[in-house]
């Protein structure tokens, strides 16, 4: 029994600094129309979120409509910003990056755009429009997109050599770590943060990364 609990205790002490570090890590936020209308400055006032992420647009066609909203009061609350686009199998790369593009043009967003991939179990994922989607993306931010996605998706079409220097935004819950690499996590659905009525997706980022790793560069946008 003591041989057991020297153990544990040795084992508790080698996770701690992991689970010290996590829980020092910059965290944030995303939301979407689904928050409704958000106090951005009491949301600001809390010490532990850094920054947010706002949903801006699904497919082809769709924009958020709380997305210019958000963005601008956000930003006023001076919150650094991101914007992701939510991918669709139903459309094509060009005409999706387009929605994007025309929808988030001079919001003035500092964080590095995510796609947010996650594909149909019903469904194989179209990687070849995916990687068309990522070099639109890249080729006009002059950096790439973060790739937002499942540790299921990840393993099946994202462990590979090519998307190694690609940051990763895992939704990971159940409060386990993610069983992947990652530089953000998304840990819950049901986070709680004054100044928003309803439950909120969570963000940690991995302890190594801090905020100017995923700021968006200062580049010269091609013109479309």
């Amino acid at each position: 029994m003591m041989k057991k609990t020297l153990l544990l205790m040795a084992f508790s002490l080698c996770l701690w600094p992991i689970v010290s570090a996590q829980t020092k890590a910059p965290m944030g936020i995303d939301v979407s129309k689904y928050q409704g209308t958000i106090d951005w400055p009491k949301v600001a006032a809390d010490n532990n979120l850094e920054y947010v992420y706002v949903k801006a647009t699904e497919g082809a066609t769709i924009a958020d409509e709380r997305f210019a909203t958000n963005v601008s009061e956000a930003r006023k609350a001076g919150l650094p910003v991101g914007c992701y686009m939510v991918y669709s199998r139903h459309t094509n790369a060009q005409s999706q990056f387009d929605n994007f593009q025309k929808t988030v043009k001079g919001c003035g967003m500092t964080l590095i755009p995510v796609i947010d991939i996650e594909p149909d179990p019903n469904f194989p994922l179209n990687i070849k429009r995916v990687d068309m989607l990522l070099q639109l993306f890249e080729e006009y931010y002059g950096v790439k997109p973060i790739i937002y996605t499942t540790e299921e998706a990840y393993k099946k079409y994202f462990n590979l050599e090519r998307y190694a220097s690609y940051h990763v935004f895992i939704a990971c819950y159940n409060l386990k770590f993610p069983d992947t690499r990652y530089t953000l996590w998304q840990y819950t659905t049901r986070e709680k943060v004054e100044g928003i009525l309803t439950e909120v997706d969570g963000i940690k980022m991995h302890p190594t990364y801090t905020l100017e790793d995923i700021t968006l560069p200062k580049v010269k946008r091609n013109k479309r």
